[in-house]
């Protein structure tokens, strides 16, 4: 009997001490952020030897940068108001010291004029008696959305091209919706956008890159 009471024991005082230290991992669980599979694999992908740019954009366009634009993109009336008051206060990013500032934004309005047909295809878009030129390439320079992202850093990256290629990768995932959703707009139309834009200073054009365009109406 004695020996039986032992064990009981022995057994209590494990199933108490597992408990223990189940209620202590409970905070850090809980402080662990989730970060969907395809994300991780990208992020760990960003200091390996044969990195893929396409295939890191691909796996972190719906997980993270698509909803980061969602939240963080502002009218772009307002915003561009708030540049003009004081550009440094306007909520935009810079990517490293010396960059221009870059902003997320979206905005409707009237087309006014159509180039698809060039390499550095554009449709400009009246906004609240404003022009915007809204970038549909397929020729678009710039890095604009990788600047966006404070989840894309150069020191994420192995080397200054894999930075680039990225940057690259981003404009032409943008443009495989924007580009087709230009296609057949005309002066009149009115469309509604997404995306991003750099400014040195307030008063510069506004130049869009989108990653998101659809004509409004029929």
């Amino acid at each position: 009997m004695r020996q039986a009471g032992d064990r009981h024991r022995g057994d209590s005082v494990r199933r108490t001490g597992l408990v223990l230290v189940l209620v202590a991992l409970l905070p850090v669980v809980s402080a662990c952020k989730v970060v969907p599979i395809a994300a991780d694999r990208a992020a760990r992908e960003r200091q390996a030897g044969s990195f893929d740019a396409t295939r890191y954009v691909e796996a972190v366009w719906d997980a993270q940068a698509a909803p980061y634009w969602d939240k963080q993109a502002e009218p772009l009336t307002q915003l561009t108001a708030q540049i003009d008051k004081d550009i440094d206060a306007a909520g935009g990013r810079k990517a490293g010291d010396g960059s221009p500032w870059t902003f997320v934004t979206q905005g409707e309005g009237q087309v006014t004029a159509v180039k698809t047909n060039a390499r550095a295809g554009a449709v400009t878009v009246t906004v609240d008696g404003k022009p915007v030129e809204v970038l549909v390439g397929p020729v678009v320079s710039g890095s604009a959305l990788r600047d966006s992202l404070p989840f894309v850093t150069f020191n994420d990256f192995s080397n200054q091209i894999a930075f680039a290629e990225v940057g690259g990768a981003l404009t032409k995932r943008a443009l495989r919706q924007a580009r087709p959703a230009a296609q057949g707009l005309k002066p009149g139309d009115r469309v509604r956008f997404q995306g991003v834009f750099q400014l040195g200073k307030a008063g510069d054009p506004v130049v869009v890159t989108p990653v998101r365009l659809e004509r409004v109406g029929a």
